[in-house]
């Protein structure tokens, strides 16, 4: 599958150090790219892993907590992948593995944390996607975010893990109440956290001309969904619309770093959408830990559970 990509990390307007960091690699075990030049991917049977992360802990602790998260995930996928069953049952076992990845990547922060002084109580958000075999799959901690534009339309993949989104779930905010309410960036998940972690995990079909855009707080902060389908509807290619993104975040001002990385999926090989088809989209939704998530997944998939 060639997938054409952009990506984009900028310190916006107030902050002096850019917290955020983005990745995309192969799953072949290829040097990944990291804050990279942007280049098209060729991504065969090893699957493509992309991620942003947005750090968070004061003086360059952020930095070090998004890039260190980012790395973790990268080297968890490299040493497993290749130990998958092949088969149906392997997009169970992707999903576990990817989970495993993403709990290494807390740990590997909190240790970093534990070991220097300056840096205690650091953390990162994570929204990280592998794409293999005509799915995406994605993890999710905290309140990154995943988007899928189809035909026109934009989707938001992901659910943020903050305070106001539980609060919306519950009945006590709506949507345009909690984009406003002076607690939205409290986000009740993070890597490095000593808390539990509850993983959010989902599996998309893809389908040709799909475009994915993973993005931090920064971006999708400032600029309205509207305006994201907007720019991403106008046909232009990944780099130019992820830049007219930015300016539309720096525009608003820009008080959050911004990165944002698009996917365009225009491989011949994935099916056309079809008209009013609904997304195939399997979000489990939290408390990922227990049976009861994994007999859902078996429901999904077919085949037996771990």
């Amino acid at each position: 599958m060639l997938i054409d990509y952009a990506a984009i990390t900028h310190p916006g307007k107030v902050r002096k150090n850019n917290e955020d960091a983005y990745l995309l690699s192969a799953l072949d075990g290829e040097e990944p790219i990291i804050n990279g030049p942007a280049r098209s991917l060729q991504v065969g049977d090893s699957g493509l892993l992309v991620a942003v992360a947005d750090g968070m802990g004061g003086a360059a602790a952020g930095e070090v907590a998004s890039r260190e998260g980012l790395a973790a995930v990268s080297l968890f996928l490299f040493g497993h992948w290749g130990r998958l069953a092949p088969g149906k049952a392997r997009e169970m076992e992707l999903l576990k593995t990817l989970e495993t990845a993403v709990e290494q990547a807390s740990d590997a922060v909190l240790r970093y944390s534990d070991d220097d002084r300056t840096a205690r109580g650091m953390g990162s958000t994570l929204t990280a996607a592998v794409i293999w075999n005509g799915c995406a799959y994605f993890a999710q901690i905290g309140d990154s975010r995943a988007y899928l534009l189809r035909r026109g339309v934009l989707h938001q993949i992901t659910e943020d893990q903050t305070l106001v989104n539980d609060l919306v779930a519950q009945g006590s905010l709506t949507r345009e109440q909690a984009r406003t309410h002076p607690q939205r960036n409290m986000i009740t998940q993070a890597l490095g956290s000593p808390q539990p972690l509850r993983v959010a995990l989902s599996r998309l079909s893809l389908r040709q001309g799909d475009q994915l855009l993973c993005c931090s707080d920064g971006l999708h902060g400032e600029v309205a969904d509207a305006c994201i389908q907007e720019v991403m509807g106008q046909g232009l290619s990944p780099r130019r619309s992820l830049e007219l993104l930015v300016d539309e975040a720096l525009a608003h001002g820009g008080r959050d770093n911004i990165t944002g990385v698009i996917l365009l999926l225009n491989d011949p090989g994935l099916p056309l959408p079809a008209a009013g088809e609904a997304l195939d989209l399997a979000h489990p939704g939290a408390p990922i830990r227990g049976r009861g998530f994994w007999e859902r997944l078996r429901g999904l998939f077919g085949g037996d559970a771990p």
